[in-house]
């Protein structure tokens, strides 16, 4: 059953399409984008203090990447682990500043830094592009650590939707190579197979905030036509070997229809021999880990993810 405060936020939903409210997917990215980012700020609930913010760059392959590094509050050591966090948003939408609070909020509660990542974003940078860039700056990140007041051996990656198969691409991607991997991957209702259409997609594509025709577009801006959708790095169910990556935590929502691809991850990594934290929040929709100003639940499934990853570094 839909918890209560998303039955309401899906009713708003509806009266504003009602009255005229246009579908990003009819818009220009040019109008589109800034409309629906504002919309995903304000959706945050007030960002939480945390010690230290700091913006930068980082090198990647076409130019600098933009990123915010977060220092949890109440932390006086030198070097602690970190969180590189991806963001949702089709790999169309989204940035550093819609995830703020919520990147906020897990520094605290987790102890650790988070440094998100602003990747470039399609349709004016389609696939690879987003891989590149959250390839680089990963490996930017482990291959500087101590720049970064980490350690190479003390990294996790994570991030929500896009973020979340972004995640996953890279401890594949890194294993792949035989280099040093992520230590933890925290995948956040995450986008893994896009060429079967599982059961849930059918099933809540439609009236769940996120749909199957709003997915088609981001996938179309993503992956234009003649990109090969099997390929792992746009859909990393279908990878032949998930062993031998690192230790993952997979939430998924009950009413999302990304839930069944995100639970198909979760079981394929643990039958792979990964340790494997899978947690469904059932009542619940799409995108409610950063709706933290209207779903409550958000909030919740923020520190459980946070404290998920600080029992894994021993915070």
């Amino acid at each position: 059953m839909l918890d209560a405060e998303v039955r309401l936020f899906l009713d708003l939903l509806e009266k504003a399409t009602a009255a005229g409210r246009p579908k990003l997917s009819d818009l220009p990215v040019s109008v589109g984008r800034p409309a629906v980012d504002r919309m995903s700020c304000d959706g945050e609930a007030d960002p939480p203090h945390v010690a230290r913010v700091d913006d930068g760059m980082l090198p990647g392959p076409r130019g600098t990447i933009p990123f915010r590094r977060y220092w949890p509050i109440g932390v006086e050591e030198k070097v602690i682990p970190t969180l590189v966090y991806y963001h949702g948003g089709g790999f169309v939408i989204g940035n550093i500043e819609t995830h703020d609070s919520t990147c906020r909020r897990i520094a605290n509660k987790s102890r650790c830094q988070v440094i998100s990542i602003d990747y470039r974003l399609a349709p004016e940078h389609p696939f690879p592009a987003p891989v590149d860039d959250a390839l680089a700056a990963f490996r930017h990140i482990r291959d500087h650590a101590a720049g970064f007041d980490t350690t190479a051996a003390q990294i996790a990656v994570g991030g929500d939707s896009a973020g979340g198969n972004l995640s996953a691409v890279i401890c594949q991607q890194t294993k792949k190579t035989g280099e040093a991997m992520p230590a933890f991957q925290m995948l956040i209702y995450p986008a893994t197979d896009s060429v079967m259409h599982v059961e849930s997609r059918r099933a809540k594509g439609e009236g769940y905030f996120l749909t199957q025709e709003l997915m088609d577009w981001f996938f179309r801006q993503y992956a234009p036509s003649g990109t090969d959708q099997r390929d792992p790095r746009i859909s990393p169910l279908l990878v032949d070997d998930l062993s031998g990556l690192p230790p993952a935590y997979v939430l998924t929502a009950g009413y999302d229809p990304l839930r069944d691809e995100g639970l198909a991850y979760a079981t394929q990594l643990r039958l792979a021999g990964v340790r494997t934290i899978y947690s469904e929040f059932p009542g619940t929709i799409h995108g409610f880990f950063s709706m933290t100003r209207f779903l409550r639940q958000g909030l919740v499934a923020n520190d459980e993810a946070a404290g998920v990853l600080a029992a894994f570094f021993g915070r």
